[in-house]
């Protein structure tokens, strides 16, 4: 695994969408997935009053040294999953940030490292939609360096009903084999330069 540089002590991600595609879970679990790997961590999480449909955000902090400001303010990794999540966001991005989002459900993406990944459709195919956030995480883990997929795989054991494990587990596979079609080494020099399948 690599491991965090001296320069860069700690990684900023927030998991952003809307409430009922299961942020804060994501969130918790990636925290989780993080801990059990030996990372100082922390993870704070923010939504509307909606139950769905509100604005809904997860931040998780990953370090190899004691985090001393846990709220995400530069962010190496943004994961959207709706437009507004994508818009209300970028803001916060390190200017070598890479941003993920749902093939389906953001059109457009302003900065220059895109990922798009059809979540959505996944957890579709699979026959569990609510997978969604699952999907979302096997992306995210192939751009994220610092988080193993067998700790991951271990968070989602214990934090999701035993009967929807499987389900979600394969949606997270999936997204997982899809990912490192989009990591890309050279430079990300156009504004709009995005990647889909």
């Amino acid at each position: 695994m690599k491991e965090l540089s001296e320069k860069q002590s700690r990684y900023d991600i927030r998991i952003a969408g809307s409430g009922g595609q299961g942020i804060i879970l994501a969130g918790i679990i990636l925290a989780e997935a993080a801990i059990l790997g030996g990372r100082f961590v922390a993870q704070s999480q923010n939504y509307g009053p909606e139950a769905r449909g509100g604005v809904s955000i997860a931040q998780v902090v990953l370090s190899e040294v004691e985090i001393d400001y846990p709220w995400v303010f530069n962010l190496d990794l943004l994961l959207a999953l709706t437009q507004k999540a994508c818009d209300d966001n970028l803001a916060d991005m390190k200017p070598e940030g890479v941003v993920i989002v749902d093939s389906d459900l953001v059109e457009r993406v302003l900065w220059g490292r895109v990922a798009r990944l059809p979540f959505l459709r996944i957890a579709r195919e699979i026959g569990e939609e609510r997978a969604i956030n699952m999907a979302a995480l096997g992306g995210l883990a192939s751009f994220c360096p610092f988080i193993s997929r067998r700790c991951l795989a271990t968070a989602m054991a214990k934090r999701l009903p035993s009967a929807k494990v499987a389900a979600n587990l394969l949606a997270f596979d999936e997204a997982l084999k899809l990912a490192p079609k989009f990591k890309r080494t050279p430079k990300f020099s156009e504004a709009k330069e995005e990647f889909e399948i």
